[in-house]
């Protein structure tokens, strides 16, 4: 790092409001190391760099000079997030930013305020080097197969590989897939790179990385150790979980020979009015066929109960008995639209959810027991 004096830039309130936003989506309020609640700031060689992370996740943001951004005095300096953030946000105009020993003064107008800074040494140094197998992709078709897998992947992290979104390409398509071995989601997407990777990304991480907003191609890098992002001027990276993603797919049954077909509308609405009396705490429902009349119905002991009924699906089999977690239900028909077709096994302990409207993701879920 640079040495931390006499550093001095002065900078649009806008681009610098902007830039702090984007660095914070990946600081924690109360990290391990206190110093980590802080934004680095970077001023050299006609850029200010803005880095934000938590150890996981990093995000460098660089602002090329201009009028609207320019280094008087090059240097680093550590301050701490929120109040950075609150005082730029405050402010009416553009800033001065001056810092001299443990001291950065911020001026606008005829506002002055004086904050103290954390030392920039005591701060991780990170790898912003870009490298590994690249892929050109559209940023909303990345966020859109992310989506309809990560809710899959375990809450519990004594088994950490299983808190993970498995990512891997073979064969011009990128494959997402996550299961806690109640469930099973994946879903492909045809690319045009021959590329080969096979990683696991911890699925909270994944949607932090994809929470930001933007349109339009990114270049997404991926090798052993960290996934990359490379959005305009920004570098968004995580570390990867090094631990080997089991081969899952044998687990989806190839034999169905029960099949029930319902619109989404239709599963939607019996759903939400279950919701009234069933929760994250408590989402057991009963689902059951019988006499061409489908019910859905739950209760709570000394609470409430409801029961739900339609005519409206389509079913082969005899008589049909459910056990089945509400939420895995609702996130399964969550990633397809129109009609939606739900496959059986023979002994119903596996159910595979498919749909025309989005026929390269399969959603499976068990009744009771996992596999």
């Amino acid at each position: 790092l640079i040495e931390r004096k006499n550093m001095e830039i002065k900078i649009n309130k806008i681009i610098l409001d902007n830039a702090i936003e984007l660095v914070a989506k990946a600081i924690d309020q109360n990290p391990f190391i206190p110093v980590m609640k802080g934004v680095l700031i970077e001023a050299e060689d006609n850029k200010i760099t803005l880095i934000g992370s938590n150890g996981e996740i990093s995000i460098k943001h660089t602002i090329n000079t201009s009028v609207d951004s320019l280094i008087i005095t090059p240097g680093v300096a550590l301050i701490e997030l929120n109040m950075f953030r609150n005082i730029v946000k405050k402010v009416d105009s553009d800033l001065q930013i001056i810092t001299n020993d443990n001291i950065m003064q911020i001026k606008s107008s005829d506002d002055i305020y004086t904050l103290n800074l954390y030392n920039n040494f005591d701060y991780p140094t990170i790898d912003f080097t870009i490298y590994g197998e690249m892929l050109k992709i559209k940023w909303q078709d990345l966020k859109d197969i992310a989506k309809n897998v990560w809710f899959a992947a375990s809450q519990n992290e004594a088994n950490l590989i299983l808190c993970c979104v498995n990512i891997s390409a073979k064969n011009k398509q990128l494959k997402m897939l996550a299961t806690d071995r109640y469930r099973y989601a994946e879903q492909i997407l045809p690319i045009e790179n021959h590329i080969n990777f096979n990683i696991s990304l911890l699925s909270k991480n994944l949607k932090d990385l994809l929470s930001f907003e933007f349109n339009g191609d990114i270049n997404l890098y991926i090798s052993d150790h960290k996934i990359i992002f490379q959005i305009d001027n920004n570098i968004i990276q995580s570390k990867i979980v090094e631990q080997i993603y089991q081969d899952v797919s044998k687990i989806i049954p190839k034999d169905f020979p029960f099949t029930l077909t319902i619109s989404k509308k239709e599963i939607s609405s019996l759903l939400n009015k279950a919701s009234v009396i069933i929760n994250e705490n408590y989402n057991k429902i009963r689902l059951t066929i019988k006499n061409n009349v489908l019910t859905l119905s739950s209760s709570r002991d000394e609470i409430a109960n409801v029961v739900l009924k339609t005519k409206n699906f389509i079913y082969n089999g005899d008589e049909l008995k459910l056990l089945l977690n509400g939420k895995f239900l609702k996130d399964a028909i969550s990633v397809f639209d129109d009609e939606i077709n739900i496959y059986i096994t023979k002994d119903h302990m596996r159910l595979v959810a498919k749909s025309n409207s989005n026929p390269n993701n399969i959603q499976l879920f068990t009744p009771q027991k996992g596999f």
